[in-house]
């Protein structure tokens, strides 16, 4: 099995929303933010490699935005998917999958391309994968969360015939397994990816960068907080007890890390890149 990291770009929130009601003087001396309490992100996906399938996870967010929606929220790039393929000398065209952990714009918008012709899918031969949950969440998702859902696109991909439900936990693939976790929004899912003896979580938005590790560190976006905690506190103690390997949606900053108990609870352990993971046996 062999991991990659893709960039479909970055993009920026408020400080103040990544880190809910943690104070700015607490938050802002471990991740970074401009003149205008903006953070910058990563739309960091993850290419997944076996013997018979090439899943990536999560797409970024495409070409579909007007300019202005695209400076409001700091999008470096709506082409940095391709190229970063092209770059890794990947076909689009030999992606197997597609894994969506949830359906909010940034995460799913890419799989689409807004062509003179109309929609077209940027994966053309991917089967994509979504949560039954999160699908039927769309449709009755309350106006706070709303504008996160392009229902165009949304609607293009299941009229495709190329999205399937996921409609319970354990392994899709072999050595890759799903989890839910509901509290961001319901039927989130974290995929957990086993191999050459290590368990990778890809976070996505139940931790979305290193310094939302602390339990009460958690979004202003998610809709359930107190489920978040209770959902995030069992993934920590669990982490850090069997020593996964956290690779980071959004976190500008840092790729990935591990996780210690200490007396205060589960901490960073040590930061790295997925590169310098060299004693790990892929095969």
């Amino acid at each position: 099995m062999k991991l990659t990291p893709i960039s479909a770009g970055n993009f920026h929130c408020d400080g103040g929303a990544l880190f809910g009601v943690i104070p700015k003087v607490l938050w802002s001396k471990v991740y970074a933010s401009d003149e205008n309490n903006f953070t910058k992100l990563a739309l960091r996906c993850l290419l997944v490699e076996t013997e018979n399938r090439k899943i990536l996870i999560e797409t970024g967010i495409g070409n579909h935005y007007p300019a202005k929606h695209l400076q409001n929220n700091g999008v470096s790039s709506v082409n940095e998917l391709e190229e970063s393929f092209k770059k890794a000398g990947i076909s689009n065209t030999s992606i197997t999958d597609v894994f969506f952990t949830h359906l909010h714009w940034d995460h799913c918008t890419g799989a689409v391309k807004n062509t003179e012709s109309g929609f077209q899918l940027s994966f053309p031969n991917a089967t994509h994968w979504c949560s039954l949950a999160q699908w039927k969440h769309t449709k009755t998702s309350n106006p706070r969360e709303r504008a996160a859902f392009h229902y165009d696109i949304l609607e293009f991909l299941y009229n495709s015939g190329q999205l399937k439900m996921v409609e319970k936990e354990g392994e899709l693939f072999p050595g890759f397994e799903v989890r839910f976790v509901d509290g961001h929004t319901p039927g989130q899912m974290i995929p957990l990816i086993n191999t050459g003896g290590k368990t990778f979580a890809y976070m996505s938005d139940l931790i979305p960068t290193a310094a939302n590790i602390p339990l009460l560190w958690i979004s202003a976006y998610d809709l359930d907080p107190v489920k978040v905690m209770s959902e995030k506190q069992n993934f920590l103690d669990e982490a850090a007890e069997k020593d996964y390997i956290l690779f980071f949606e959004h976190d500008y900053y840092t790729e990935c890390a591990t996780l210690s108990k200490s007396e205060k609870g589960v901490i960073l352990k040590e930061k790295f890149a997925l590169k310098d993971l060299v004693s790990i046996d892929w095969q």
